[in-house]
């Protein structure tokens, strides 16, 4: 008789892996998945919204593995690499979420943006979160408060699934963005701003390691906005070139990435050095080559005596905070240097992955599954952990390889219909609003 319980919750029983090749299947499973749909394309061009959904299909792919593989016992052979994976995948969210926001803002102004922009994420969390919560209270066999539980969707929603610390961070750098366009910043003292933000982030002991090591990719998809124009062009003047020349670029970012892992690993405990050699290293640099622009080149730098006091008073500051906190957020396992290295490491693996997605430009081709995984990628992310982790239904009921692919479709369907219902209720308030 099979006594087994409807629902496994994976933060006490992990799910135990009978397949020893179970990753293999995995790196199969997405090579081939990406060459059976690959459909030609038309007047496609770099960085389109076709381009940048693939890429948000591939992320939220690399979020699920990781995810998967973490609540797995035992671990898959390649857990190093799904590990790094899932940070990658937030790296490509956040750096096209920055991407296309500043683009937004800059063409259609911040009118209304709290409406358009933050319902979009805020209705599909009342109502993913909403299912969570309905769950627990009906599955769980806790006798709740219903009218103490339902605030926890919004006020405490960490406290429901703890991989809404993606949805607070995203928010946080969205309302950054607008204030910088609402005090008519320039662009370039937009992205000042925003990566002293991502400083100060990483340098803070208490903020959440999970936002540290995605500090910079933010600003960097706005800079990447800000200046798509010129990105774009010398992207197409790549492809345009010989198709081994491309290639050397995709190759020289993976080596990039991989030197930039091996440093974190190696400097992971020597970062108080480390971080002193960068800086005397970086004015070095930066006095050289100010004085070879404005005594050879004759530039002209307008760098008033203010600009100077304040740069040298915030650079004070900052390097005596550092020593303040020097063992937590220096030679802590989280620390300053860690931290950086593995943001700069995320956005150069996902640059590396907008490379190969712009070389399907130069086919004409693009990846169907992909593309719709990046049109319902919001919403894989709020529910795929609901039955993956809180509420497994099928994955120990059976062989991995086949059960995955069978929650993998229902989670899609899940998925989609919680797309639609998002948007038509979006679009109720939006036509609300108007009237």
């Amino acid at each position: 008789m099979n006594t087994a319980p409807l629902f496994v919750n994976h933060y006490q029983t992990k799910l135990q892996i009978d397949n020893p090749f179970f990753d293999v299947f995995l790196v199969v499973g997405l090579i081939v998945l990406f060459f059976i749909t690959l459909r030609p394309s038309f007047n496609d061009d770099t960085l389109s919204s076709l381009q940048t959904n693939q890429l948000k299909g591939f992320a939220i792919l690399l979020i699920l593995f990781n995810h998967l593989c973490y609540y797995t016992e035992p671990s898959p052979s390649l857990y190093a690499i799904w590990s790094e994976a899932g940070m990658v995948g937030v790296a490509i969210f956040l750096i096209f979420s920055g991407y296309g926001l500043s683009i937004s803002m800059q063409n259609k102004g911040i009118k209304g943006f709290f409406l358009k922009r933050v319902s979009r994420i805020l209705i599909p969390i009342v109502f993913a979160l909403g299912l969570l919560l309905l769950l627990k209270i009906l599955l769980e066999g806790v006798e709740q408060n219903i009218l103490l539980e339902i605030p926890r969707i919004l006020f405490f929603m960490y406290s429901l699934d703890g991989k809404t610390w993606f949805i607070i961070f995203i928010l946080f750098w969205y309302c950054l963005l607008y204030l910088t366009f609402k005090f008519g910043l320039s662009n370039q003292h937009k992205l000042i701003f925003l990566f002293l933000i991502s400083l100060a982030l990483i340098s803070i002991p208490e903020t959440m390691f999970l936002a540290k090591v995605n500090a910079f990719s933010f600003p960097f998809g706005c800079w990447m906005g800000l200046n798509s124009s010129s990105i774009k062009d010398k992207i197409n003047k790549i492809l345009n070139d010989k198709i081994l020349n491309y290639i050397g670029c995709m190759l020289g970012s993976i080596l990039l990435s991989t030197l930039l892992f091996k440093a974190s690993e190696i400097f992971h405990f020597r970062a108080y050095s480390a971080i002193l050699s960068i800086l005397v290293l970086t004015v070095i640099l930066s006095g050289s080559c100010i004085i070879y622009l404005s005594a050879f080149r004759k530039v002209k730098f307008n760098l008033s005596p203010e600009l100077i006091a304040c740069t040298f008073v915030v650079s004070l500051l900052y390097l005596n905070y550092l020593s303040m906190v020097f063992d937590l957020a220096i030679e802590g396992p989280a620390n300053i240097y860690w931290c950086l290295i593995r943001s700069i490491l995320h956005i150069s693996i996902s640059l590396t992955l907008l490379l190969f997605i712009s070389l399907l430009t130069k086919f004409k081709v693009y990846s169907l599954s992909l593309c719709f995984l990046g049109d319902i990628s919001f919403e894989l992310f709020l529910t795929h952990n609901t039955f993956l982790i809180h509420f497994d239904f099928i994955l120990f009921r059976g062989p991995v390889a086949i059960t995955l692919v069978i929650y993998f479709l229902l989670v899609c369907c899940l998925s989609l219909v919680l797309k639609r219902l998002s948007a038509k209720t979006v679009r109720a308030l939006s036509t609300a609003y108007q009237k």
